[in-house]
């Protein structure tokens, strides 16, 4: 012991006073020799104090505390997304759910930190069309760390005309959904194959399209539409009266699908083409007329009211 003593003295002495940081950790060497222990470097099998200085550790769940101290959080919520999408933090969603299935809290963002009690829960994060589901046991003094990572793309279709959308998924059961009346949509949805379908005045188109993970896949549809006018005529002149159209499309097998109503002596519609049907009342006087509608054609279907 006194031979330890006197060599670390004579080492001291040659040390600048002016440099404090360097004395204290001498000084820890000298007292953990001094006490017979061996100074090692943090591993990462070594308790989680030297384990949060290594980058390669990842826990799933760590001291609160040691997290922070203050804040008390023991849930920290967040979902890997591609980089290449731009993924708004209001389209995120969390729901937690409690074990009986009542939902406890609503958060959005790409992450979230928050304070449950002890228990277990449902998670459920949704970006769109897209879901991912977890079950987790929550401790007061522990911060859970559930692993969420997003395999999804944006989908965005287009049709020359404002179209009812349906668009179905080949790849996975449960997707489903429509959107009306718009000539334009987006919508985050699960990587895979999607039928599209946009829907005019009872005619539809479909096309395939493959939604790549953190890619934007566009359809562009042309539904064939075609300006048709309904003019109402007496004496071989415009009747300029009120008059009650009524416009169906004729299908196959003699089925009859109505198209709409309007009320002007003059109408223009626009209509795929096909086969139609147009019944004109102005008063008692009713009269119909059965017509086709064809591309690049001028369609001008004149009813007289005598």
């Amino acid at each position: 012991m006194i031979t330890k003593i006197i060599a670390l003295s004579g080492f001291y002495h040659a040390i600048a006073w002016s440099k404090p940081s360097q004395l204290a950790g001498l000084l820890y060497f000298s007292l953990c020799l001094l006490g017979g222990q061996t100074v090692v470097a943090a591993d990462a099998n070594k308790p989680a104090l030297f384990s949060i200085l290594d980058t390669r550790v990842s826990t799933e769940t760590i001291t609160a505390s040691a997290l922070n101290p203050t804040a008390g959080n023991n849930l920290i919520l967040e979902v890997q997304l591609t980089e290449s999408l731009d993924v708004p933090q209001q389209a995120i969603y969390w729901q937690i759910s409690d074990a009986q299935g009542v939902p406890v809290q609503q958060v959005y963002g790409q992450a979230q930190a928050l304070k449950l009690k002890e228990g277990h829960y449902h998670i459920q994060l949704s970006i769109g069309q897209f879901t991912l589901h977890k079950e987790l046991a929550i401790q007061t003094d522990v911060v859970s760390r559930p692993y969420f990572k997003a395999e999804l793309g944006q989908l965005a279709v287009m049709a020359n005309h404002t179209a009812n959308w349906t668009i179905n998924s080949l790849s996975q059961t449960n997707i489903k959904f429509a959107v009306e009346a718009t000539q334009y949509l987006e919508a985050w949805v699960p990587a895979g194959f999607y039928e599209v379908t946009p829907t005019y005045s009872g005619v539809a188109r479909r096309q395939v399209v493959n939604v790549l993970a953190g890619h934007l896949s566009t359809v562009t549809i042309d539904i064939p539409v075609v300006q048709v006018s309904l003019i109402a005529v007496e004496n071989n002149q415009p009747l300029f009266k009120p008059v009650a159209w009524t416009v169906f499309r004729l299908e196959q097998g003699g089925e009859r699908q109505h198209i709409g109503n309007y009320y002007q002596h003059s109408q223009g519609i626009t209509v795929p083409t096909g086969f139609y049907e147009v019944i004109a009342t102005h008063d008692s006087t009713v009269r119909s007329r059965q017509f086709w509608v064809k591309e690049n054609t001028i369609n001008k279907i004149i009813l007289a009211m005598d």
